[in-house]
Parts: C-alpha cells; sequence; structure tokens
C-alpha cells in the first residue's frame, strides 16, 4: 500500500511553501511513518537546524483540531482527514508518499505470508479497479467523527489514493531508510540485511502466491 501524508496548515496560516515552516512549531506523531514523511518534506525544504517540530498526539483527529485551535503552525495528516482539512478550508502546503508496510515475527512462515500477499494483491486489484467505490471505508472506519461522516465519496480527490501489489523489499530502499532514520537518531546500529529482511521466506512466499493465483 501506498499511503499520501500532506503538511497541512490552518485557513488563517500566512504559510504558502513548506520552506515558510522553518524554525515553526509542526506537530508530528512519532514513530509513525507520517511523522517520517514530514521529517522527510520538511527537510527537502530547509536546513535540518530549521526543522522544529514535537511529539503531536497520534490520532490524527486530535491533530487535526489541535491545528484549528492554533496549537501549531502545521502538522502532517493522511486520508481521510486530508480531505476533511481541505473541506475545513486548510491549505497543503506539500505532500508525499510512502510504503504503508508491515512487520512479520520470526514465528511468520511461508505459507501464512503467501496467504497475505495474496489477499493483499487481490485488494490492490479491486481497489484500483474502482477507487471511488472504496472511499466509503475510509468514512466507516471513523464513525463517530463528525467531520469525516460528514464527507461523500465524490469529496475525496483519487490521485492521493494509490495502491500497489506487493513485490520483494529492494534491498537498497531498506537501507537507505535504516540510514535515514539513523541519521535522525531515530535508530542506532549499522544496516544489516540478513537480519532485517527473511529473503528465503520472503522468496518461497512471493513464489507459492504466485503460483495459487494462476491456478
Amino acid at each position: 500500500m501506498i499511503v499520501c501524508g500532506a503538511l497541512v496548515v490552518p485557513p488563517t496560516s500566512t504559510v504558502y511553501t513548506p520552506q515558510e515552516l522553518a524554525h515553526k512549531r509542526v506537530a508530528l506523531d512519532y514513530g509513525n511513518g507520517t511523522a517520517y514523511a514530514g521529517l522527510q518534506m520538511l527537510e527537502g525544504a530547509m536546513p535540518r537546524e530549521a526543522v522544529s517540530t514535537y511529539a503531536g498526539a497520534t490520532s490524527p483527529a486530535e491533530r487535526f483540531a489541535g491545528l484549528m485551535r492554533g496549537d501549531f503552525e502545521a502538522t502532517v495528516l493522511q486520508e481521510p482527514w486530508i480531505t476533511v482539512a481541505e473541506k475545513a478550508g486548510c491549505r497543503l502546503v506539500s505532500t508525499t508518499f510512502f510504503h504503508g508496510t508491515w512487520v512479520a515475527t520470526r514465528d511468520v512462515n511461508v505459507e501464512a505470508y503467501a496467504a497475505l500477499l495474496r489477499a493483499i494483491t487481490r485488494a490492490v486489484r479491486s481497489i484500483n479497479a474502482d477507487k471511488r467505490r472504496y472511499v466509503s471505508y475510509f468514512i466507516r472506519d471513523w464513525a463517530g467523527h463528525p467531520a469525516v461522516e460528514a464527507l461523500e465519496p465524490d469529496d475525496f480527490n483519487l490521485g492521493r489514493i494509490q495502491l500497489k501489489e506487493p513485490g520483494p523489499i529492494p534491498e537498497h530502499e531498506a537501507r537507505w531508510a535504516w540510514e535515514w532514520m539513523a541519521s535522525w537518531g531515530l535508530i542506532t546500529g549499522a544496516f544489516d540485511v540478513t537480519t532485517q529482511i527473511n529473503r528465503t521466506v520472503e522468496r518461497e512466499a512471493h513464489e507459492l502466491a504466485a503460483v495459487v493465483r494462476a491456478g
């Protein structure tokens, strides 16, 4: 799955570009992919020493509420909260896409991983065939939040809904991500592909998933 993250400012903000967030308070949900996407958008627009972030709420609903109260200058949101923010008059000053992935324990066997790959592949194909039909799941998953419940499927920008069939993890991408996180002090130690990616299980699971799909 490919996730869209957006740097969002409130309607009253004087900020129109990510560069203008230099030395300004940006709320990130540390420990999540959204936060890493936020850091990448910010560091692409200013020197690292000008990036000023703090630990915002993990819940995007709470971060959106804080943004509208003026608790901070900007935050990073995913769907459906990007669409909620746009309907409220907020501006997107930067967007990016990143891989939404999963972490498996050593107990996951080839058959289980292959079944997961098949399920994800079927879902990707179904959603890509009719994205508008499936954006209603964003609304369903945030039941009890009036701002989301007020959305209609036609409100969503389908260009932000990107899905890709799962494939083997590219080593160069995994290494870059590790080293980038280490450069921010988010993890320690050197990248070791043999401990981070079980290539045997990965290869056999992809092969099994392909055989079952073909059959």
